[in-house]
């Protein structure tokens, strides 16, 4: 479907045609009335010429001189003739039409003539009388002008002077219309651009709308009343949105941590209590509860440094870090665990990125422990850190079949589990990824998902290189 900008640009260039056209056909139309209005005139001046002399038989003559005069294009379209008051003809065209009689006409006065009585007894025989027929398809205009004893009567063929005005239109309108269909084109396109003006800023404000970005307002003070209305209406939004966010996120850093002291109270109290307890199913029973208050204590954490970094308070402390180390201080850890997975890796040594220490082994903690918990036995595990022009990157791959479009589209979402009886079994609950990804933006990286091959998954880290 067209864009809402190509539908006014369409809109507006059809109404601009639509009005250059009636005014063309309006011009043409006037131009044809005013070349009309023109040829009477010269018809009545011949017509004068004709009743005031005494015309012998040089008939063709007089017609070549009238045909040049009224710039018509053959003597055909041009009738000439003369006669007493008697009514006998002294000169007639030689291509008279028959049936053609001049008293049958309907005649009118010559506005510009001041004489207005009758035309058929005129006293003043000098007045021009007008008239207007068909005659073989062509427009005929006459001219009936009384002498003091004859009257000449002169008519032309409108179709000359027609054809005349249409090829100089023609002439006109190949320089003037292709321009004219351009400048309307551009100037529809550059109104319409112009229309949705406060519309774009609103696309681009509304793009721009982040967690950090809440507080940020569109002024409407320079804007039409239409627009004032729809900005006003989104900043109002905006003020909902910012309330509700600021709520949502303090309950989360309030929740997390009013959780974090009970939890590690009850920590403590459980791991005493293992040791002062000689049964053994209830120190299995005891040690279940531990495992499940550390799930707690983890998950208050990582809601804690989300809330954290949501409200934009995620305080780092940056320093080089050498991500080489780490990663095969990683990849030793990883070879001690009696998994049937293999595991390789290539890590360009030496790799410096600018990170906090702390968040940056939660960051690689996570995506170790993703990589682990979630491949199959059998599968094999690989990750690559070079350095790219855009900073540091990281990639770890490893097998996982059965990932479907969706699972990758959300792998990022808070507490989604693409297999959550999987996910269960494996101790996942869904906030790794989505804290590592907040703590790859909050140094200035990113973590993204790379398409690959059907049964594997690519987890992409960019990081910017320290100094």
């Amino acid at each position: 479907m067209p864009s809402f900008r190509v539908r006014i640009f369409v809109v507006t260039a059809l109404i601009v045609g639509l009005v250059l056209a009636s005014v063309t056909l309006f011009s043409w139309s006037s131009v044809l009335a005013f070349e009309g209005q023109r040829l009477d005139e010269r018809l009545c001046d011949e017509a004068r010429r004709l009743a005031s002399l005494a015309p012998a038989n040089d008939v063709d003559h007089l017609g070549a001189d009238m045909v040049a005069k009224l710039r018509l294009k053959s003597p055909e379209q041009l009738l000439l003739a003369v006669d007493t008051q008697s009514g006998s003809d002294l000169l007639r065209s030689a291509h008279w039409p028959d049936g053609l009689d001049i008293d049958q006409l309907s005649w009118r006065r010559d506005a510009a003539a001041a004489d207005t009585q009758n035309v058929s007894n005129p006293p003043n025989r000098s007045a021009c009388a007008l008239s207007r027929f068909d005659l073989a398809g062509g427009d005929w205009h006459a001219a009936l002008v009384g002498g003091p004893s004859e009257r000449g009567f002169v008519a032309a063929d409108l179709a000359a002077i027609r054809a005349d005005l249409l090829g100089v239109w023609w002439q006109v309108a190949a320089i003037a219309l292709p321009l004219a269909l351009v400048l309307t084109a551009l100037g529809a396109w550059l109104l319409s651009g112009l229309a949705l003006k406060p519309v774009v800023r609103l696309r681009n404000a509304m793009k721009a709308v982040d967690e950090k970005a809440l507080d940020q307002r569109l002024s409407a003070a320079l804007e039409d009343r239409e627009f004032q209305e729809l900005i006003t209406s989104y900043n109002k939004m905006l003020d909902r949105l910012e309330s509700s966010f600021h709520q949502a996120s303090r309950f989360s850093a309030d929740a997390a941590h009013e959780l974090k002291t009970p939890l590690t109270i009850l920590q403590g109290q459980l791991e005493r209590a293992v040791q002062r307890t000689d049964g053994q199913a209830l120190q299995l029973t005891l040690i279940d509860m531990l495992d499940e208050v550390g799930r707690l204590s983890s998950i208050s954490r990582k809601l804690l440094l989300l809330s954290q970094a949501d409200a934009g308070r995620l305080a780092l402390q940056l320093r080089p870090v050498n991500l080489s180390d780490a990663l095969n201080e990683r990849f030793a850890e990883a070879q001690t665990f009696e998994l049937d997975v293999k595991i390789s890796a290539e890590v360009v040594d030496g790799l410096t990125v600018m990170a906090d220490p702390q968040l940056l082994d939660q960051l690689l903690n996570n995506l170790t422990s993703n990589a682990l918990k979630y491949t199959p036995a059998g599968g094999w595990i690989h990750w690559r850190a070079r350095a790219t022009p855009s900073g540091i990157e990281l990639e770890m791959a490893n097998f996982a079949p059965g990932l479907t479009p969706g699972d990758r589209s959300q792998f990022f979402e808070r507490f989604f589990r693409g297999d959550a009886a999987r996910n269960r079994q494996v101790g996942g609950y869904g906030l790794g990824l989505s804290l590592s990804r907040v703590i790859a933006r909050a140094h200035g990286g990113d973590l993204t998902v790379e398409a690959g091959a059907d049964d594997a998954l690519v987890l992409c880290l960019l990081l910017p290189a320290g100094a």
